[in-house]
């Protein structure tokens, strides 16, 4: 059991920073530009800072107070409602790293892309090197957890370099001129179109929301960790540092760039540079941009294959086949499944330009990962107040409102996206309950049965060009 503990303080701090700083922050600037003016921004960006770190203080609180509940979001979830929602919380967790993991190959190709032309004029060469990414990491991860811990690390300081020029050079090149008219305009200056500012700010919180997803890479992989206290450490460092890398790039840099300007570039952040100290710039900025994704792709890979394997060895609500390891404590049937999976939906690289795909599976992703957070969420008050802590009581409601403000902020059809996916769940839970010698309870038959009901209709009014995600 001891060789399983490999992961340190200051790997799982990595660890937690890679896996939130991909390509959501790189691309922020046009993403956030399109939707929402800079004093909208800088509101959305407090707002969610707030809600994320009440969330981070849930997980860091559960760590201490649980640390035998090892799966983190999974065990949180069964703990507080049951098996079945526990399964379904794995479960959408599960495929929102996939569907992340997804956004990641699409940004990649797209800055690739810049320099090497040909992998968007031809979508068959862009997937093919997609696929030889795709499996050089999976042999990596399955040489050992260790291994992949230490190669991130590696990458992950690899891109803050180009996050931390771009935070210090944007405050000396900043130009108020450039946002004092447009600060709290209701007018969108990179569109032209009106948008009150409370719209605004919901339309940025998928965004920023993407921006954070990660933030439970500590908790998720905390049965490799050496203590159960540097999961919760791990967890509040990579976050403050985040936090301060992500409001820094986004304030200073609305101040040296036009808005209009940032919507339109396919590198913001190099365009910042580029203004700040010429064409250089835009270079040093993509090799971290790329650094960044691979970096945050490979933690992804190793959190995406975590959690079927804890919900399979814990508590069986998963088949049996995923809980098992290889010599160096990689699931391995879990990893392979995870990136057959993962191959299977990198064909979406042919069916749309890079930035579509990009956009759509981010949103999908981050749809489909709010309801396992607010269910952590939730039992972090439950343990907060049999603990008599008002602070993390405090936190845990702040972060039971924020989840839930996000999930009507995404809109209904990247919410009935996500219920097309956890309708999928039937394929594996009711194999589990086999295995166990127990059915699904007639409940449990009613509510995949509605899911059900409205998947096929939503698959078929997408089919029809009736409804467009």
């Amino acid at each position: 059991m001891g060789t399983n503990k490999v992961l340190g303080l200051f790997a799982l701090t990595m660890i937690v920073i890679g896996s939130m700083i991909g390509a959501g922050i790189f691309n922020s600037p046009a993403d956030l530009g399109s939707v929402a003016n800079p004093g909208a921004i800088l509101i959305g960006w407090l707002i969610t800072g707030f809600g994320v770190f009440s969330l981070a203080m849930v997980f860091q609180f559960l760590s201490y107070k649980k640390p035998e509940l090892e799966g983190g979001i999974y065990s949180y979830a069964k703990e507080q409602f049951g098996e079945f929602v526990g399964f379904n919380s794995a479960w959408g967790y599960w495929w929102s790293a996939l569907l992340g993991n997804i956004a990641f190959f699409a940004v990649i190709m797209k800055i690739l892309s810049g320099y090497f032309p040909i992998l968007a004029e031809n979508k068959i060469i862009a997937l093919i090197f997609s696929s030889i990414i795709l499996w050089v990491y999976h042999f990596l991860i399955i040489s050992g957890i260790r291994t992949a811990g230490f190669t991130n690390a590696i990458l992950t300081i690899l891109k803050l370099i180009p996050l931390f020029l771009v935070a210090v050079l944007s405050i000396f090149a900043f130009n108020p001129d450039l946002v004092k008219d447009i600060f709290f305009s209701t007018k969108l200056a990179a569109t032209g179109e009106t948008s009150s500012i409370f719209n605004q700010i919901n339309n940025s919180f998928g965004t920023m929301l993407w921006a954070f997803i990660g933030i439970e890479g500590a908790v998720v992989l905390s049965n490799k960790a050496k203590s159960q206290k540097d999961v919760g450490k791990a967890t509040v460092i990579g976050f403050l540092i985040t936090l301060v890398i992500y409001i820094s790039v986004s304030v200073f840099t609305m101040g040296v760039v036009p808005p209009s300007e940032l919507v339109d570039s396919t590198s913001p952040l190099g365009t910042v540079l580029s203004k700040i100290i010429g064409k250089p710039g835009q270079y040093i900025l993509d090799f971290g941009f790329l650094f960044s994704v691979f970096g945050a792709l490979l933690s992804w890979l190793l959190l995406t294959a975590e959690i079927p394997y804890i919900a399979a060895v814990k508590d069986n609500v998963f088949p049996k086949k995923f809980s098992e390891q290889n010599e160096h404590a990689t699931p391995v049937f879990s990893l392979t499944v995870t990136n057959i999976i993962t191959q299977i939906f990198l064909l979406s690289l042919l069916s749309d330009t890079l930035q579509n795909v990009y956009n759509t599976i981010f949103y999908i992703a981050t749809t489909t990962i709010l309801l396992p957070y607010l269910f952590s969420a939730i039992f972090g008050v439950k343990i907060a107040r049999e603990e008599n802590s008002g602070l993390y009581k405090f936190f845990g409601w702040i972060a039971v409102i924020y989840t839930a403000w996000v999930i009507y902020a995404v809109g209904w059809i990247y919410i009935i996206t996500a219920l097309v996916i956890y309708s999928f769940g039937i394929f594996a839970y009711p194999v589990a309950k086999r295995e166990k010698g127990e059915m699904l309870s007639g409940m449990q038959k009613t509510i995949y049965g509605i899911m059900w009901s409205v998947s096929v209709v939503v698959i078929i009014l997408v089919a029809t060009g009736k409804l467009v995600v």
